[in-house]
Protein backbone atom coordinates (compact mmCIF):
# COMPACT_ATOMS: atom_id res chain seq x y z
CA UNK A 1 0.00 0.00 0.00
CA UNK A 2 1.80 3.34 -1.01
CA UNK A 3 2.00 5.61 1.53
CA UNK A 4 1.55 9.29 0.64
CA UNK A 5 3.26 11.54 4.02
CA UNK A 6 1.69 14.46 4.85
CA UNK A 7 3.35 17.05 7.27
CA UNK A 8 2.60 20.32 8.45
CA UNK A 9 5.34 22.66 9.13
CA UNK A 10 5.16 24.81 12.36
CA UNK A 11 5.62 23.31 15.71
CA UNK A 12 5.70 20.11 13.89
CA UNK A 13 9.08 20.32 11.69
CA UNK A 14 10.32 23.18 12.40
CA UNK A 15 9.54 25.71 15.81
CA UNK A 16 8.12 29.24 14.38
CA UNK A 17 10.32 31.28 16.51
CA UNK A 18 9.21 34.20 14.24
CA UNK A 19 5.47 33.82 13.77
CA UNK A 20 4.93 33.21 17.74
CA UNK A 21 7.22 36.84 17.86
CA UNK A 22 5.54 38.50 15.30
CA UNK A 23 2.25 38.42 16.49
CA UNK A 24 3.11 40.47 19.81
CA UNK A 25 5.44 42.55 17.45
CA UNK A 26 3.39 43.69 15.26
CA UNK A 27 0.74 44.16 18.00
CA UNK A 28 3.41 46.48 19.49
CA UNK A 29 4.11 48.45 16.92
CA UNK A 30 -0.06 49.53 16.71
CA UNK A 31 0.06 50.43 20.62
CA UNK A 32 3.10 51.98 20.66
CA UNK A 33 2.44 54.15 18.08
CA UNK A 34 -1.23 54.72 19.94
CA UNK A 35 1.10 55.37 23.25
CA UNK A 36 -0.45 52.54 25.00
CA UNK A 37 1.80 50.34 27.30
CA UNK A 38 -0.51 47.01 27.55
CA UNK A 39 0.01 43.55 27.76
CA UNK A 40 0.81 41.90 24.44
CA UNK A 41 -0.54 38.21 23.78
CA UNK A 42 2.24 35.86 25.45
CA UNK A 43 3.11 32.21 24.23
CA UNK A 44 0.65 30.37 26.07
CA UNK A 45 -2.52 32.99 24.78
CA UNK A 46 -0.69 31.93 21.53
CA UNK A 47 -1.47 28.29 22.24
CA UNK A 48 -4.87 28.99 23.19
CA UNK A 49 -5.35 30.42 20.26
CA UNK A 50 -4.50 27.47 17.77
CA UNK A 51 -6.14 25.06 20.26
CA UNK A 52 -9.00 27.33 19.31
CA UNK A 53 -8.35 26.44 15.44
CA UNK A 54 -7.04 30.13 14.46
CA UNK A 55 -3.70 28.99 13.36
CA UNK A 56 -2.83 31.46 10.94
CA UNK A 57 -1.05 34.66 12.79
CA UNK A 58 -2.76 37.18 10.19
CA UNK A 59 -5.87 36.15 11.46
CA UNK A 60 -5.01 36.14 15.33
CA UNK A 61 -3.22 39.31 15.21
CA UNK A 62 -6.00 41.11 13.18
CA UNK A 63 -8.42 39.94 15.56
CA UNK A 64 -6.60 41.03 18.18
CA UNK A 65 -5.73 44.75 17.20
CA UNK A 66 -10.14 44.99 16.87
CA UNK A 67 -10.96 43.98 19.63
CA UNK A 68 -8.07 46.26 21.20
CA UNK A 69 -10.02 49.68 19.31
CA UNK A 70 -13.03 48.14 20.19
CA UNK A 71 -11.77 48.66 23.78
CA UNK A 72 -11.35 52.07 23.08
CA UNK A 73 -14.19 52.90 21.40
CA UNK A 74 -16.14 52.49 24.55
CA UNK A 75 -13.84 54.64 26.39
CA UNK A 76 -13.79 57.40 23.91
CA UNK A 77 -16.01 57.79 20.48
CA UNK A 78 -14.16 61.18 19.06
CA UNK A 79 -11.24 59.30 17.50
CA UNK A 80 -13.69 57.13 15.14
CA UNK A 81 -13.40 57.89 11.96
CA UNK A 82 -13.57 55.21 8.93
CA UNK A 83 -10.18 55.98 7.39
CA UNK A 84 -7.71 54.29 8.96
CA UNK A 85 -4.70 56.00 9.17
CA UNK A 86 -6.78 59.05 10.29
CA UNK A 87 -8.55 56.84 13.24
CA UNK A 88 -5.10 55.76 14.68
CA UNK A 89 -3.90 59.40 14.35
CA UNK A 90 -6.97 60.68 16.41
CA UNK A 91 -6.75 57.97 18.69
CA UNK A 92 -3.00 58.59 19.42
CA UNK A 93 -3.90 61.99 19.85
CA UNK A 94 -6.62 61.35 22.67
CA UNK A 95 -3.63 59.67 24.72
CA UNK A 96 -5.79 57.53 26.12
CA UNK A 97 -4.84 56.00 29.01
CA UNK A 98 -3.34 51.79 28.82
CA UNK A 99 -4.45 50.56 31.91
CA UNK A 100 -8.17 51.49 31.24
CA UNK A 101 -7.63 49.28 27.87
CA UNK A 102 -8.68 45.46 28.98
CA UNK A 103 -7.32 43.27 26.99
CA UNK A 104 -9.12 39.71 26.37
CA UNK A 105 -6.93 38.09 23.65
CA UNK A 106 -8.10 34.48 24.05
CA UNK A 107 -11.45 35.36 24.93
CA UNK A 108 -11.73 37.28 21.06
CA UNK A 109 -9.59 34.83 19.00
CA UNK A 110 -11.03 31.93 20.77
CA UNK A 111 -14.81 32.73 20.22
CA UNK A 112 -13.95 33.72 16.08
CA UNK A 113 -12.33 30.17 15.87
CA UNK A 114 -15.68 28.81 17.40
CA UNK A 115 -17.97 30.20 15.40
CA UNK A 116 -16.34 30.36 12.22
CA UNK A 117 -18.25 28.55 9.51
CA UNK A 118 -16.73 26.08 6.35
CA UNK A 119 -14.76 28.27 3.78
CA UNK A 120 -14.90 31.44 6.21
CA UNK A 121 -12.10 32.71 7.96
CA UNK A 122 -11.75 33.21 11.56
CA UNK A 123 -10.92 36.95 11.22
CA UNK A 124 -14.44 36.91 9.23
CA UNK A 125 -16.30 35.01 12.09
CA UNK A 126 -15.07 38.11 14.15
CA UNK A 127 -16.51 40.48 12.39
CA UNK A 128 -19.86 38.69 11.88
CA UNK A 129 -19.88 38.33 15.33
CA UNK A 130 -19.01 41.31 16.07
CA UNK A 131 -21.33 43.22 13.86
CA UNK A 132 -23.91 41.62 15.10
CA UNK A 133 -23.43 41.49 19.07
CA UNK A 134 -21.55 44.73 19.38
CA UNK A 135 -21.42 47.45 17.15
CA UNK A 136 -25.06 47.85 17.87
CA UNK A 137 -23.93 49.21 21.38
CA UNK A 138 -21.73 51.78 20.57
CA UNK A 139 -21.10 54.54 19.04
CA UNK A 140 -20.48 55.90 15.52
CA UNK A 141 -21.14 52.23 14.98
CA UNK A 142 -20.91 53.17 10.87
CA UNK A 143 -17.55 54.17 10.84
CA UNK A 144 -16.35 51.48 13.94
CA UNK A 145 -17.56 48.92 11.46
CA UNK A 146 -15.98 50.52 8.45
CA UNK A 147 -12.52 50.35 10.58
CA UNK A 148 -13.25 46.46 11.72
CA UNK A 149 -13.57 46.23 7.77
CA UNK A 150 -10.26 47.40 7.05
CA UNK A 151 -8.91 44.68 9.54
CA UNK A 152 -10.97 41.42 8.96
CA UNK A 153 -12.08 41.46 6.13
CA UNK A 154 -9.30 39.98 4.46
CA UNK A 155 -6.15 39.31 6.02
CA UNK A 156 -5.06 37.59 2.96
CA UNK A 157 -4.30 41.22 1.46
CA UNK A 158 -1.39 43.69 2.29
CA UNK A 159 -4.83 46.11 2.26
CA UNK A 160 -4.97 44.84 5.77
CA UNK A 161 -2.97 47.05 8.09
CA UNK A 162 -1.88 44.17 10.65
CA UNK A 163 -0.44 41.74 7.65
CA UNK A 164 1.43 44.28 5.92
CA UNK A 165 3.47 44.95 9.37
CA UNK A 166 3.27 40.98 10.36
CA UNK A 167 4.94 40.34 6.90
CA UNK A 168 7.64 43.29 7.55
CA UNK A 169 8.45 41.61 11.06
CA UNK A 170 8.61 38.12 8.94
CA UNK A 171 10.90 38.63 6.11
CA UNK A 172 12.38 41.83 6.82
CA UNK A 173 12.19 45.30 5.09
CA UNK A 174 14.20 44.64 1.89
CA UNK A 175 13.12 41.15 1.48
CA UNK A 176 9.18 42.99 1.47
CA UNK A 177 10.11 45.39 -0.65
CA UNK A 178 11.24 42.46 -3.53
CA UNK A 179 9.10 40.27 -2.56
CA UNK A 180 5.95 42.58 -3.29
CA UNK A 181 7.17 45.41 -4.97
CA UNK A 182 6.28 48.05 -2.67
CA UNK A 183 7.92 49.85 0.56
CA UNK A 184 7.64 48.12 3.84
CA UNK A 185 5.12 49.53 6.39
CA UNK A 186 7.68 49.81 8.74
CA UNK A 187 11.57 49.31 9.20
CA UNK A 188 13.04 45.93 9.94
CA UNK A 189 16.64 44.97 9.35
CA UNK A 190 16.38 41.49 9.89
CA UNK A 191 12.82 38.91 9.18
CA UNK A 192 12.17 37.09 12.62
CA UNK A 193 11.78 33.96 10.27
CA UNK A 194 15.46 33.82 10.09
CA UNK A 195 14.86 32.81 14.18
CA UNK A 196 13.05 29.38 12.83
CA UNK A 197 14.34 26.44 14.82
CA UNK A 198 14.38 22.75 13.08
CA UNK A 199 12.31 20.47 14.94
CA UNK A 200 12.88 17.39 12.52
CA UNK A 201 16.66 16.10 13.65
CA UNK A 202 18.95 15.17 10.78
CA UNK A 203 18.49 11.31 11.10
CA UNK A 204 15.15 11.92 10.54
CA UNK A 205 15.32 13.22 7.67
CA UNK A 206 18.11 11.32 6.26
CA UNK A 207 15.34 8.25 6.77
CA UNK A 208 12.50 9.85 5.48
CA UNK A 209 14.65 11.15 2.22
CA UNK A 210 15.60 7.14 1.91
CA UNK A 211 12.12 5.07 1.82
CA UNK A 212 11.63 8.66 -0.47
CA UNK A 213 14.22 7.72 -2.90
CA UNK A 214 13.26 4.02 -2.58
CA UNK A 215 9.99 4.95 -4.25
CA UNK A 216 8.29 3.95 -0.90
CA UNK A 217 6.79 7.39 -0.15
CA UNK A 218 4.95 10.31 -1.53
CA UNK A 219 5.73 13.36 0.20
CA UNK A 220 4.31 16.83 0.39
CA UNK A 221 3.85 19.35 3.05
CA UNK A 222 0.56 20.36 4.17
CA UNK A 223 0.67 23.76 5.70
CA UNK A 224 -1.29 27.36 6.24
CA UNK A 225 2.35 29.13 5.89
CA UNK A 226 3.04 31.19 2.64
CA UNK A 227 4.58 29.60 -0.57
CA UNK A 228 5.45 30.14 -3.85
CA UNK A 229 2.83 29.03 -6.83
CA UNK A 230 3.29 25.60 -8.55
CA UNK A 231 6.60 26.13 -10.60
CA UNK A 232 6.61 28.45 -13.65
CA UNK A 233 3.26 29.59 -13.06
CA UNK A 234 3.19 33.72 -12.28
CA UNK A 235 2.48 35.05 -8.99
CA UNK A 236 0.67 37.71 -8.16
CA UNK A 237 2.29 40.39 -5.62
CA UNK A 238 0.05 38.95 -2.81
CA UNK A 239 1.60 37.61 0.87
CA UNK A 240 0.78 34.16 -0.06
CA UNK A 241 2.86 34.26 -2.39
CA UNK A 242 6.39 34.99 -0.31
CA UNK A 243 8.29 31.74 -0.06
CA UNK A 244 7.90 30.94 3.71
CA UNK A 245 7.62 27.20 3.10
CA UNK A 246 10.32 26.65 1.16
CA UNK A 247 12.37 28.82 3.46
CA UNK A 248 10.95 26.16 6.35
CA UNK A 249 11.36 23.04 3.75
CA UNK A 250 15.52 24.18 3.38
CA UNK A 251 16.02 24.64 7.45
CA UNK A 252 15.50 20.81 7.52
CA UNK A 253 17.04 19.59 4.48
CA UNK A 254 13.70 18.69 2.67
CA UNK A 255 13.82 21.31 0.15
CA UNK A 256 12.86 18.74 -2.87
CA UNK A 257 9.16 18.13 -1.15
CA UNK A 258 6.57 20.24 -2.21
CA UNK A 259 5.23 22.51 0.29
CA UNK A 260 1.61 22.84 -0.66
CA UNK A 261 1.04 26.47 0.95
CA UNK A 262 -0.90 29.42 0.60
CA UNK A 263 1.26 30.24 -2.44
CA UNK A 264 -0.27 26.67 -4.40
CA UNK A 265 -3.78 27.60 -2.88
CA UNK A 266 -4.69 30.50 -4.07
CA UNK A 267 -2.88 29.80 -7.15
CA UNK A 268 -5.56 27.14 -7.29
CA UNK A 269 -8.40 29.37 -6.24
CA UNK A 270 -7.60 32.23 -8.75
CA UNK A 271 -7.38 29.90 -11.14
CA UNK A 272 -10.75 27.76 -10.99
CA UNK A 273 -12.70 30.52 -9.63
CA UNK A 274 -13.01 29.59 -5.98
CA UNK A 275 -14.59 32.42 -3.33
CA UNK A 276 -13.88 29.92 -0.36
CA UNK A 277 -11.41 29.91 2.01
CA UNK A 278 -9.03 27.24 0.60
CA UNK A 279 -6.81 26.54 3.67
CA UNK A 280 -7.50 24.41 6.45
CA UNK A 281 -9.72 22.70 7.23
CA UNK A 282 -11.31 22.96 3.98
CA UNK A 283 -11.00 19.93 2.26
CA UNK A 284 -9.65 21.18 -0.98
CA UNK A 285 -6.35 21.81 1.19
CA UNK A 286 -6.16 18.24 2.31
CA UNK A 287 -6.83 17.10 -1.28
CA UNK A 288 -4.52 19.45 -3.21
CA UNK A 289 -1.94 18.01 -0.51
CA UNK A 290 -2.50 14.87 -1.86
CA UNK A 291 -2.63 15.10 -5.35
CA UNK A 292 0.51 17.04 -5.27
CA UNK A 293 2.51 14.61 -3.24
CA UNK A 294 1.34 11.78 -6.01
CA UNK A 295 2.19 14.28 -8.55
CA UNK A 296 5.57 14.78 -7.26
CA UNK A 297 6.82 11.19 -7.38
CA UNK A 298 4.77 10.00 -10.91
CA UNK A 299 5.47 12.47 -13.27
CA UNK A 300 2.21 14.34 -13.06
CA UNK A 301 2.63 18.14 -13.68
CA UNK A 302 1.77 19.70 -10.31
CA UNK A 303 -1.47 22.41 -11.75
CA UNK A 304 -2.88 19.55 -13.61
CA UNK A 305 -3.21 17.66 -10.43
CA UNK A 306 -4.13 20.32 -8.70
CA UNK A 307 -6.94 21.05 -10.61
CA UNK A 308 -7.79 17.40 -10.49
CA UNK A 309 -8.63 17.77 -6.88
CA UNK A 310 -10.73 20.88 -7.35
CA UNK A 311 -13.06 18.67 -9.86
CA UNK A 312 -12.59 15.68 -8.17
CA UNK A 313 -14.19 17.68 -5.03
CA UNK A 314 -16.91 19.37 -7.84
CA UNK A 315 -17.93 16.71 -9.79
CA UNK A 316 -18.47 13.67 -7.02
CA UNK A 317 -16.18 11.87 -9.19
CA UNK A 318 -12.46 11.09 -9.24
CA UNK A 319 -11.15 13.47 -11.83
CA UNK A 320 -7.40 13.19 -14.29
CA UNK A 321 -4.74 11.19 -12.24
CA UNK A 322 -6.85 11.04 -9.03
CA UNK A 323 -8.69 8.20 -11.16
CA UNK A 324 -5.89 6.31 -12.58
CA UNK A 325 -4.14 6.79 -9.16
CA UNK A 326 -7.71 4.79 -7.93
CA UNK A 327 -6.45 1.63 -9.19
CA UNK A 328 -3.70 1.24 -5.80
CA UNK A 329 -4.57 1.25 -2.52
CA UNK A 330 -3.34 4.38 -0.60
CA UNK A 331 -2.14 4.73 2.60
CA UNK A 332 -2.45 8.43 4.17
CA UNK A 333 -0.03 9.30 6.72
CA UNK A 334 -0.74 13.35 8.42
CA UNK A 335 1.80 14.40 11.14
CA UNK A 336 0.14 17.47 12.61
CA UNK A 337 -0.33 19.55 15.45
CA UNK A 338 -3.73 21.57 15.22
CA UNK A 339 -7.35 19.83 15.12
CA UNK A 340 -8.31 22.08 12.48
CA UNK A 341 -5.45 20.46 10.04
CA UNK A 342 -6.72 16.82 10.36
CA UNK A 343 -9.99 17.87 10.12
CA UNK A 344 -9.38 19.14 6.67
CA UNK A 345 -7.49 15.57 5.96
CA UNK A 346 -10.10 13.72 7.51
CA UNK A 347 -12.68 15.33 5.21
CA UNK A 348 -10.84 15.34 2.70
CA UNK A 349 -9.98 11.17 2.98
CA UNK A 350 -13.61 10.60 3.01
CA UNK A 351 -14.39 12.37 -0.05
CA UNK A 352 -11.97 10.28 -1.86
CA UNK A 353 -13.10 7.09 -0.53
CA UNK A 354 -16.49 7.99 -1.25
CA UNK A 355 -15.67 8.76 -4.63
CA UNK A 356 -14.51 4.87 -5.10
CA UNK A 357 -10.02 5.29 -3.54
CA UNK A 358 -8.88 2.84 -1.44
CA UNK A 359 -7.93 4.95 1.40
CA UNK A 360 -6.90 4.93 4.84
CA UNK A 361 -5.40 7.77 7.21
CA UNK A 362 -3.56 7.69 10.25
CA UNK A 363 -2.51 10.67 12.10
CA UNK A 364 0.24 11.54 14.20
CA UNK A 365 -0.68 14.55 16.59
CA UNK A 366 1.84 16.47 17.77
CA UNK A 367 2.05 17.79 21.10
CA UNK A 368 5.18 18.39 23.02
CA UNK A 369 3.96 18.97 26.64
CA UNK A 370 0.33 18.60 28.65
CA UNK A 371 -1.69 21.28 27.74
CA UNK A 372 -4.95 22.84 25.86
CA UNK A 373 -3.11 21.64 22.88
CA UNK A 374 -2.59 17.64 23.70
CA UNK A 375 -6.06 17.28 25.31
CA UNK A 376 -7.98 18.48 22.19
CA UNK A 377 -5.47 16.31 19.98
CA UNK A 378 -5.66 13.51 21.76
CA UNK A 379 -9.49 12.83 20.51
CA UNK A 380 -8.51 13.34 16.84
CA UNK A 381 -5.07 11.63 16.48
CA UNK A 382 -4.25 7.62 16.47
CA UNK A 383 -1.19 8.39 18.15
CA UNK A 384 -0.05 11.04 20.23
CA UNK A 385 4.11 12.06 19.78
CA UNK A 386 5.69 14.84 22.12
CA UNK A 387 7.68 15.36 18.64
CA UNK A 388 7.91 14.41 14.68
CA UNK A 389 10.65 12.23 15.37
CA UNK A 390 8.83 9.98 17.95
CA UNK A 391 6.80 9.12 14.57
CA UNK A 392 9.76 8.92 12.34
CA UNK A 393 10.36 4.79 13.00
CA UNK A 394 6.98 3.89 12.60
CA UNK A 395 6.56 6.08 9.16
CA UNK A 396 9.65 4.65 7.71
CA UNK A 397 7.45 0.87 9.16
CA UNK A 398 4.76 1.62 7.26
CA UNK A 399 6.37 2.70 3.96
CA UNK A 400 8.43 -0.60 4.24
CA UNK A 401 5.64 -3.17 4.72
CA UNK A 402 2.16 -1.46 4.10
Amino acid sequence: MPVVLLLDIDDVLVLPVGYKRGIPATLGTFTRRLGWEIPLPTEVDIEWFEASGVTSEWDSTAICLAGLLLEAARLDDRWIVPDFEEAMARLAARALDGAQIRPNYVAWVKAAGEAAQPGERPSQAALRLWRQELLPQLPRSDALEALLNILLADTHSLSCPTTAVFQAWMVGSRAYREAYGRPAPIEVPRGLLEEDQPLLAYEGSRALTHVWYEGRLAPAFYTSRPSRPPWKEPPPPLPVYSPEAELAAQRIRLEDWTPVGLGRLFWLADTVGLRENPTKPHPIHGMAAFAAAIASVDGIPEPQALQAAYETLQAGTLIGPLAEWAEFSWHVVLVEDSVKGIQGIFRAVRQLYERGMSVRLTVFGVAPHPGPKAEVLEAYADRLVPSVNDAIEEIVRLCRNG
